[in-house]
């Protein structure tokens, strides 16, 4: 145990002198003292001295610090790397047997010496882990990042590290491996640093989704080892089928680096699979690392956005033109008979005009069938035409027009628009509307109100609301939207606000609302050795979260191999391990019954044969030898390991347990506080010699 000061002992000398004369002065002439036994008279100011000593340093913080300290004995940890590439090299069996001898030749040479830790690393990184060299990942910077938390403040000795030094996930060992400061690592090198004569498909660029008919690429990384002069065939396939191929020409170099590109159109919809390979050469030292595979998905999701109107009109050319520019819209134009007739049912409804001609059969069946609809309602509209929309209140509107422009509603809050585009609203042109009141039916809100002038009415310009059957809807109350793009197009040679403004209105009324039924989250893409999980909701009529109906779900496989499974109840929602699975693609299907109806959710999944370990051919010994460097050790192959056992030298330092300052002694210095103006009251001393006796005690 040692005592030492953070402050010099000039200013703990000047704190005694002042601490002696404050005493000095209090007790220079007291009678009653003076009149006490040798034991009071200098007890008391001996007391006081000390308080007030004690006080000014608290005041000034200088601290008083009490280390106790004792012996930890070393730990040696040894790290096995368990990864599938351990044994890709000659003599690999070999290899094998003797990464099985080292946790008990580490055993006999140091258990009783010091603490022993044994750890496997590979796709995760285990305490005491069976040594199977067949995981697929290798992620060793979550080794030294475990270490480094879990033994934080423990006398590590010295770190023994196994491995070829590949990683395929995760940083660089030797940044984690920093943290462990002072600890030597001692790495055995595995495996050859020689290239060999291979080719490698290292990387394949591509979009993950895609839309039907629509070009694509497909980009390669392809790396040759050893091969000169030659030339090579790289080929793209789909299910057996042949999409195209590249002649690669090799210079006359050890190494050498190519990128090869492949167009595609995207011919049939869901996942699928393109595979990559270069032809095989005799002699290259693994095959397996010649081809690669991706999947795609290819949707045919573009929102269908259908204009509908009896008639033509410049407001409907402006609108079906933000359609148009928008690549994730297909557009088309009807008249309201021919949607019905052919039993259409897009997206959204653009309606133009809908009280020109109107037919109740038309709003029967887009009400039927849930559409969202735009109505764009003219000026020339009645007020009986527009109480068959069933979106109106009331309207009490002279048949006469009114020129109106619109005014941002500052609290709307359905979507955001740019600044730019906000900025560009209160300019744009009025648009001609039916002149009187007009009341929205339900709860809507408005992004633009009627402004005439500089006078905003109480009337929506453009509104959105929802209908009896929660449908979403939006209103434009007006016509010449047109002379809208035209203006912005003159000031600023583009349509790009005007465009905003009508996407999104478009999107708002497009996004599927969560309502009663079904939900299920499930990830569209998992490697070969990752845990498959899946979650699920089913909600009420009042969009509550209930766990009583039975989920099922279903799996169809490769080969048509089917897997049935039961979600189990977690919380207030459903949750599924389904473990790992072969690679290859997967249809889910999950189904349930509630209140006598089914529900029912659907789609794919694909479980990719990554290969990551084949992805090299040669070991890297430069980061176990940077390792080893770092940290003090050394660094020997692995069939050397008795040498290297020899250099272990294990770190053996005192440990500090704790350290204590004068801010625990507070409770004694209100004590002492108390003495100090005590006048005579020595009963308090008592509790004072109690305290510093706990302090110590716990100390």
């Amino acid at each position: 145990m040692s005592i030492s000061a953070s402050s010099s002992l000039f200013w703990l000398l000047l704190l005694l002198a002042i601490s002696i004369a404050i005493t000095w002065y209090f007790y220079r002439n007291n009678d009653w003292l003076n009149s006490q036994k040798p034991g009071v008279k200098w007890g008391i100011p001996l007391l006081r001295g000390t308080g007030i000593f004690l006080l000014l340093t608290l005041l000034l913080e200088i601290t008083l610090l009490v280390n106790h300290t004792e012996v930890e004995e070393p730990i040696l940890i040894t790290v096995l790397d368990n990864s599938s590439s351990i044994l890709q090299y000659k003599d690999s069996n070999e290899t094998k047997r003797t990464m099985n001898k080292l946790i008990q030749v580490v055993k006999d040479r140091f258990d009783g010496r010091y603490q022993l830790a044994f750890y496997t690393a590979g796709e995760s990184f285990k305490e005491n882990g069976m040594l199977t060299l067949k995981e697929q990942e290798s992620n060793h910077a979550e080794a030294f990042n475990y270490i480094s938390e879990q033994y934080l403040n423990r006398n590590i000795g010295a770190i023994l590290f196994a491995s070829d030094g590949n990683y395929n996930v995760g940083d660089n060992p030797t940044y984690p491996a920093e943290k462990i400061n002072l600890t030597p690592i001692f790495t055995l090198g595995i495996g050859d640093t020689t290239p060999k004569k291979d080719q490698i498909i290292t990387n394949l660029y591509y979009n993950d989704v895609v839309f039907l008919r629509d070009e694509f690429p497909i980009e390669v990384d392809l790396e040759a080892f050893k091969i000169k002069q030659k030339q090579v065939k790289v080929s793209l396939t789909q299910q057996g089928k042949l999409l195209g191929s590249q002649v690669v020409n090799y210079s006359n170099q050890e190494y050498t680096f190519k990128q090869v590109r492949f167009d595609v159109t995207a011919s049939k919809v869901g996942f699928q699979p393109f595979t990559v390979s270069v032809e095989y050469l005799s002699g290259e030292f693994s095959k397996v690392n010649n081809s690669k595979t991706c999947y795609i998905e290819v949707v045919d999701s573009r929102n269908n956005v259908c204009f509908i109107s009896n008639g033509v009109h410049p407001d409907l050319a402006a609108l079906r033109a933000v359609a148009s520019s928008n690549e994730n819209y297909q557009s088309s134009f009807l008249s309201p008979k021919e949607l019905v007739e052919k039993g259409l049912k897009p997206d959204l409804i653009v309606w133009h005009n809908p009280t020109l001609q109107f037919d109740p059969n038309i709003s029967a069946y887009i009400e039927q069938h849930r559409i969202p609809v735009f109505y764009v309602i003219s000026p020339s509209a009645t007020n009986q035409d527009l109480s068959k929309l069933k979106i109106f209140a009331s309207t009490n509107g002279r048949n006469q027009s009114d020129d109106v422009q619109g005014s941002l509603n500052p609290g709307f809050s359905a979507f955001e628009l740019s600044d730019e585009c906000q900025q560009s609203i209160p300019y744009y042109p009025p648009l001609v509307t039916k002149f009187g009141a007009m009341n929205p039916l339900g709860n809507t809100e408005a992004l633009l109100n009627q402004r005439v002038g500089n006078a905003v009415k109480k009337e929506p310009l453009l509104y959105f609301g929802k209908t009896k059957q929660n449908v979403p809807y939006g209103v434009i109350y007006g016509e010449g939207v047109w002379r809208w793009k035209l203006n912005e197009f003159m000031k600023y040679q583009h349509y790009d606000y005007f465009t905003e403004l009508f996407s999104k209105s478009f999107n708002y009324l497009m996004v599927k609302r969560a309502g009663m039924g079904l939900s299920v989250q499930f990830d569209k893409r998992f490697g070969k050795y990752d845990r498959i999980g899946v979650n699920a909701n089913f909600y009420n009529a009042s969009l509550e979260t209930i766990t009583k109906p039975v989920i099922n779900l279903t799996l169809i496989g490769p080969q048509g191999k089917k897997y049935t499974n039961r979600f189990n109840v977690s919380g207030n929602h459903y949750s599924l391990d389904l473990g790992t699975l072969p690679s290859g693609t997967y249809k889910w299907t999950a189904n349930t019954t509630h209140e006598k109806k089914k529900y029912s959710k659907s789609g794919i999944f694909v479980v990719e044969d990554i290969g990551l370990e084949q992805a090299s051919n040669t070991a890297n010994h430069g980061v176990l030898k940077q390792l080893s460097k770092n940290s003090g050790g050394k660094f020997s192959a692995l069939k050397d390991y008795e040498k290297l056992f020899n250099q272990i030298t294990v770190r053996i330092s005192d440990r500090e347990i704790f350290a204590i300052t004068l801010e625990g002694f507070k409770l004694a210095m209100e004590k002492m506080a108390i003495i100090a103006n005590a006048d005579g009251k020595l009963e308090v001393l008592k509790d004072l010699k109690q305290d510093f006796k706990e302090i110590l005690t716990n100390a």
